[in-house]
């Protein structure tokens, strides 16, 4: 499996051939294009600025065992709030467009995934997968 299947995937639900795509179709796409920009981001952060999404950790949280950080150990990685953590060293790397970007579509997949009394459309859906996917390109050139 590889970052951009989850994108992938919500493309493939838009590109439907249907009048209309259900609403659970589209929160499950905004959900998936999200989580695809997440895995990039990570991806990118972990494998070209290492040493800032590890301060950003140590700084954000008070015990943290250096030996895991140090070597992003995938599993100790899980213990910790990344979708911040990577807001975060986005900031501190002078990307403030990019992290409040990346903040604004992982509160759109918060709404999709959690807010039952929001309705979701194919046109809005379009426009974030869309968005997702120029988001997703600029970053992996950072």
């Amino acid at each position: 499996m590889t970052e951009d299947r989850f994108l992938v995937y919500a493309k493939k639900i838009l590109s439907q051939k249907k009048t209309s795509i259900p609403e659970e179709e589209c929160r499950t796409a905004i959900s998936r294009a999200y989580y695809s920009l997440y895995h990039i981001t990570g991806s990118i952060l972990k494998k070209r600025y290492s040493f800032q999404l590890i301060k950003e950790i140590r700084r954000s949280y008070s015990r943290v065992d250096l030996a895991k950080l140090n070597r992003l150990d995938k599993k100790y990685l899980c213990s910790f709030n990344l979708h911040k953590m990577f807001f975060l060293a986005l900031m501190h790397l002078g990307f403030t467009n990019i992290a409040f970007r990346f903040r604004d579509f992982r509160s759109k997949r918060n709404d999709a995934d959690y807010d039952l009394s929001l309705n979701f459309s194919a046109t809005y859906l379009r426009t974030i997968v869309s968005e997702i996917e120029k988001l997703t390109a600029i970053i992996m050139h950072i």
